[in-house]
């Protein structure tokens, strides 16, 4: 598994994480516990699909550099279209609490926060899972330019 996999994957954990917080703190206070679940779990996969399009984006823009700007630009648009349309339905809706559910998309702003700390834990618990993020190979490099100049 390469890096930016990795770091969406733990990404995608701290969604979850910060969507289970929303629920379990959250759903203790409105009138409806279900509503509030709901709408929770709407948003925090509507946050889920939020960081797949990013990811899909970020890998069609790196590939294509001609593009990169337009594809970047139509991605975001997608995705706060998407964020749009789901919060209408969460209004629109009797069976979801739209207060949930903006949290619930919202837990992607929160989860970017929390990626170094899930990267840490991750290490801690299986160091071998992950691959090099390059910058070991960029220290080896300017050892080595350095020691080939003092020999000039």
């Amino acid at each position: 598994m390469n890096y930016f996999k990795q770091t969406l994957r733990e990404l995608q954990i701290g969604v979850i994480f910060c969507g289970i917080l929303n629920i379990l703190i959250g759903m203790w206070f409105p009138k409806s516990m279900l509503h509030y679940v709901l709408g929770g779990i709407l948003g925090t996969v509507t946050a889920l699909v939020m960081t797949d399009n990013m990811a899909k984006a970020i890998v069609r823009a790196v590939s294509d550099e001609s593009k990169a700007t337009a594809r970047i630009r139509f991605a975001f648009f997608i995705r706060y279209a998407i964020a749009i349309v789901v919060m209408i339905v969460a209004c629109v809706s009797p069976y979801t609490n739209p207060i949930a559910t903006f949290i619930g998309i919202f837990s992607l702003k929160f989860a970017t926060y929390l990626t170094p700390v899930i990267h840490k834990i991750n290490l801690k618990i299986n160091p071998n899972s992950l691959e090099s993020d390059g910058s070991e190979d960029c220290e080896e490099e300017n050892d080595e330019s350095s020691s080939s100049d003092v020999g000039r």
